[in-house]
């Protein structure tokens, strides 16, 4: 009986040299997001006088983002817009108790010019925690994460990120960017280490 194409798929990959995306999933210790079209999904609604005034996101993705600071993976958000949105939801994620009593470090918030420059953002934030680019993840759906997204050990991008970008990607999450895609994400970090997300701390 023929074995199923993704056996040989990863089988071809280790005789490439190539590590598959389970492996680098293993070794990643450092996981940034793109803000709209992964943390937010890419909608808005916009007031003729406030311009734009709401935007979408998961309850899920902050769960799978805690389950990752619990397991001691640590967090970044990028975006190269400074709108105030993605920075309330970083300060609301950093009031978290266990932030407060230093157990999870704060998660890194870089926006506008800072969320623009992304590889040298993403680099000094790494650099300070003493990590590599290699043990690092990033989600990203558009031109503008193409570049960082062929430096990180695993590339990732949301069910809806463009083709150009899938082409990059060492995996694509099952669904959408702000509907659920960075908790596939972070589910895809904790199976490949092994951990029971049931015995997490949380809070």
């Amino acid at each position: 009986r023929r074995a199923p194409y993704f056996i040989f798929k990863r089988e071809r990959e280790r005789n490439m040299g190539e590590l598959t995306h389970i492996e680098r999933a293993r070794r990643v210790k450092a996981v940034a997001l793109d803000g709209d079209g992964v943390f937010f999904s890419g909608r808005v609604l916009i007031d003729p006088v406030k311009g734009e005034v709401l935007k979408e996101r998961s309850h899920i993705d902050g769960q799978g983002i805690s389950f990752l600071r619990a397991a001691g993976v640590r967090i970044a958000l990028v975006s190269g817009e400074k709108t105030g949105f993605i920075e309330i939801v970083g300060e609301k994620l950093n009031a978290l108790p266990s932030v407060k009593e230093g157990k999870w470090p704060p998660i890194a918030i870089f926006t506008g010019p800072q969320g623009k420059d992304k590889i040298t953002s993403v680099d000094t934030w790494l650099k300070e925690a003493n990590l590599s680019w290699e043990e690092c993840a990033y989600m990203g759906d558009d031109f503008s994460d193409y570049q960082i997204l062929q430096k990180v050990g695993l590339a990732t991008a949301p069910a809806q990120a463009e083709e150009d970008i899938k082409k990059i990607a060492h995996w694509i999450a099952p669904r959408k960017g702000g509907d659920g895609a960075i908790r596939d994400l972070a589910n895809l970090i904790l199976e490949a280490k092994g951990i029971d997300t049931t015995k997490l701390s949380l809070r």
